[in-house]
């Protein structure tokens, strides 16, 4: 650790922003001490990440930008006689739009010849995933969900069959190592002759990440076209009121300059846009993949780089994973909001998730955050798109049912009818 904080080209990662800043703690530090005193030579600190994400939540831009970092790191390393061991997202945080690489102690000393260990890893857990998604359309993050350790060679070539097997990457990255994968596992369980030491020299391995890298580089995930992505346009607002919504959410987040600000419902971040002015990081969620996706382009390109957009089904939120399911942390056990952007998002919850209104309104009191909140009536036109093809008529969704629960949850300091009445905005604070 000593000689790595020590490299130049570690030090200018950290100063870039590539790499999270990190320091070894004195001695006398308290927190030193006590690592010590466990027979650890010293301690280290890194630079805190505001809000802990995971892949299975990130558009898939966001994805392929953390496998570009993570190339380029380990070419990096690689010409500076270093190594990287892992290659995994969970290695890769977010600093606003920007992408970060938290796990300092995968830098390893490389030996010459020395072979890539985490191939496999970054197929499984990068590549895979984003071309399942770039030639399939088949979105990655329930299946990185589902499996931390990503999509096997293996089974990632049960989705390649046929033609699709020559598709850009598959039969390297995917079906020469699913077939190699499969004779190993059906040998029999007689002692194999042991094999020598795998080598890669230097430049076999330069050029294995610069194919990587243009190979990723090349993926794209195609141009969002859903109708929620399109919803600011085809919004059924005019002009008027929707400056006036505009204008709510903006006074109430510049009179309290959140330090942590969610956005439930972003959509494609109309008012995550607006919240980020005035809060230090907007985490913006939305179910709508592409929706999500068209944010995250114009958070990273834009001048408000203090949004992290995530796709997530707010009736099925990420939950507690890995071992004993503390290793992941639920998303709404990561960090405490101090204000709550639910616009437009009620009606979906009830309608479409099939949650009673006191279950979701006891949920948002949890948080203990100032809610922003946006009520939409049944007799708004966007309600009774959601009820099309539905054979309940949801009878306990009215405007006076909705406002007797929040009452008992929170209290109501401010409000805004809009739509003639349709529609209202309210200002909610914990009770």
């Amino acid at each position: 650790m000593e000689r790595l904080l020590a490299e130049p080209f570690f030090q200018e990662l950290a100063r870039g922003g590539h790499v999270v800043k990190t320091g070894l703690l004195g001695a006398e530090d308290p927190a030193a001490r006590r690592v010590m005193e466990e027979g650890w030579r010293g301690a280290a600190e890194h630079e805190a990440i505001d809000f802990v994400t995971y892949p299975y939540e990130w558009p898939f831009s966001m994805l392929k930008d953390a496998a570009l970092l993570q190339l380029r790191l380990l070419e990096t390393s690689v010409q500076n006689g270093w190594m990287l061991k892992d290659a995994t997202p969970f290695n890769i945080q977010w600093n606003g739009a920007r992408p970060v690489f938290i796990d300092v102690p995968s830098f390893v000393p490389w030996e010459s010849g020395e072979y890539w260990q985490g191939y496999r890893q970054f197929c499984s857990t990068f590549l895979t995933p984003l071309m399942l998604t770039a030639h399939l359309g088949i979105p990655f993050q329930p299946l990185l969900r589902s499996r931390l350790e990503g999509v096997p060679p293996e089974e990632a070539a049960k989705y390649f069959y046929g033609l699709r097997r020559f598709k850009r990457g598959v039969l390297s990255h995917i079906w020469f190592p699913a077939k190699a994968e499969s004779r190993m596992r059906r040998r029999d369980g007689s002692r194999q002759p042991e094999r020598s030491r795998r080598q890669q020299p230097k430049t076999m391995l330069l050029g294995l990440l610069d194919s990587l890298k243009r190979l990723v580089a090349g993926l794209s995930y195609g141009t969002p076209s859903s109708d929620w992505s399109q919803y600011v346009g085809t919004c059924s607002y005019d002009e008027a009121d929707f400056q006036r919504k505009k204008d709510f959410v903006e006074r109430h987040t510049s009179a309290r300059r959140p330090d942590l600000t969610w956005d439930l419902g972003a959509n494609t971040g109309t008012f995550s846009r607006i919240a980020a002015r005035r809060s230090r990081l907007v985490v913006a969620v939305d179910d709508d993949q592409d929706a999500v996706e068209m944010l995250y382009h114009e958070a990273r390109g834009g001048s408000l780089r203090n949004i992290v957009p995530l796709v997530m089904d707010m009736s099925n939120l990420s939950p507690g994973q890995g071992w004993a399911g503390r290793e992941r942390a639920a998303f709404d056990q990561r960090a405490s909001p101090d204000v709550v952007l639910c616009l437009a998002l009620v009606h979906h919850v009830r309608v479409s998730a099939n949650i009673p209104l006191p279950l979701f309104l006891g949920w948002l009191r949890s948080l203990n955050a100032t809610i922003i909140l946006e009520f939409v009536g049944r007799d708004d036109e966007m309600f009774g798109k959601l009820l099309e093809n539905k054979r309940e008529d949801y009878a306990d969704y009215t405007s006076e049912n909705f406002e007797a629960e929040t009452r008992r949850l929170f209290s109501i300091n401010d409000r805004l009818q809009l739509k003639g009445g349709m529609r209202e905005m309210f200002l909610l604070e914990p009770a």
